[in-house]
């Protein structure tokens, strides 16, 4: 049995980013990866202005004025001053130009009005004090993005502020999604004897598009040799990338890895974790193939772990490294089994790790109602109170 690294190294090694560029609005970039580097055009700010509002003037003249201050003009964000009248002060609001002549801006709860529209200090003024200098953010010529980010909500803002609207980003990954076995029924349809709804495909499908995909919904296979090589080869013809549920087995019903190999190269592994034992890579024509285990826990697992990295790869980014924390064990787990497991559950008030009560692979509910993955190395049992990694769910997402 292949070790979870073992595997994860096989498969970065095996997959190459797709080729291909194109130019799309902010609007449209969340999620997708950049394939050139992103530089300022500007300073950011791209002049001295206000952090808040308050008055601006000279900090020495502000801080020894024996008579209250006369305001001079008032600036908005937005509008320009003029040069600052010497002796005088000018109201400003945040956000607002710093007039020539300025070097401080006293908050206006530092300050005391007089009926007459002057002003006088209740504390001293440093200068620069509350003012955002010119570029204190970014100067012009500085690389924001790097090529190959994955890029956030944050990063269209940051795109944005410097007046960026298009971004040049890796095309999108195409990838076609299939389960697998005749006891399937979709969702809407009644169930028969022996019969149980696809709950794998609707998940995979979302998480392949939560990641940027364009996603192919290529079906149910049947337990038929031929049908099940025809609809694989035409899923390669349009895809990067065949995913599959169920079927990659050595049972007589299970068709997939016959009809891969007939088709092209086929790495039938098992996996030295819990769930997600059965695990299939390959290749058909030029698009990369992965099988994962037909339970529904087993399959969201094996996607985590090895088939989301390998997107990401494919995407043209990097998988970022997991999000662990080393928690106390709030449970017993004396029988482990000889390989690492990863259970469901979450950390509790008090800091522990506790796990969901029912850890079969075709426990779904055990992913929805727990907060993260604990992992339980190979044969290794645990007791209240040791401490065990915990991998929360937004690693992941």
């Amino acid at each position: 049995m292949k070790t979870l690294e073992e595997a994860l190294d096989h498969l970065l090694e095996s997959v190459s980013p797709v080729t291909g560029s194109e130019s799309i609005g902010l609007r449209a970039a969340l999620g997708r990866v950049l394939a050139n580097e992103v530089v300022s055009p500007l300073d950011v700010p791209s002049y001295d202005n206000s952090q808040m509002d308050g008055y601006a003037g000279v900090a020495v003249e502000m801080n020894n004025a024996l008579e209250p201050l006369v305001v001079s003009q008032r600036i908005a964000a937005g509008h320009p001053g003029v040069a600052l009248t010497p002796g005088t002060v000018a109201r400003i609001f945040t956000g607002a130009p710093i007039p020539l002549g300025a070097n401080a801006v006293v908050m206006q709860e530092q300050v005391q009005l007089h009926d007459d529209g002057r002003i006088q200090l209740l504390a001293p003024v440093a200068p620069g004090q509350n003012i955002r200098p010119r570029a204190g953010d970014l100067a012009a010529g500085q690389r924001l993005l790097k090529a190959g980010h994955r890029l956030q909500a944050a990063d269209l803002g940051l795109a944005a502020s410097v007046g960026i609207a298009e971004l040049e980003v890796i095309r999108r990954l195409k990838v076609s999604v299939f389960s697998s076995g005749d006891e399937l029924r979709q969702p809407g349809d009644s169930l028969g004897p022996g019969q149980i709804y696809d709950s794998n495909r609707p998940m995979i499908v979302g998480l392949v598009q939560s990641l940027g995909c364009e996603v192919f919904d290529m079906g149910c296979l049947p337990d038929q040799f031929d049908r099940t090589r025809d609809r694989l080869h035409e899923a390669s013809e349009r895809s990067d990338l065949v995913l599959t549920c169920g079927g990659v087995s050595v049972g007589e019903e299970d068709h997939i890895k016959a009809a891969i190999s007939a088709l092209g190269r086929l790495d039938l592994w098992k996996i030295a974790i819990k769930p997600g034992k059965p695990f299939a890579a390959g290749q058909i024509g030029r698009a990369v193939f992965m099988g994962m285990p037909g339970n529904p826990v087993a399959a969201w697992v094996t996607f985590m772990l090895l088939v989301r990295p390998a997107i990401l790869k494919m995407m043209g980014g990097q998988s970022p490294a997991l999000i662990t924390k080393a928690v106390p064990s709030g449970f017993d787990w004396p029988k482990p089994d000889a390989r690492q497991e990863y259970l469901r559950g979450w950390i509790d008030a008090q800091g522990c790790a506790q796990i969901h009560d029912r850890q079969n692979s075709g426990v779904l509910s055990s992913v929805t109602q727990s907060e993260g993955l604990i992992e339980i190395p190979a044969s290794t049992p645990v007791r209240v109170g040791q401490t065990v990694c915990f991998i929360p769910y937004t690693s992941f997402y």
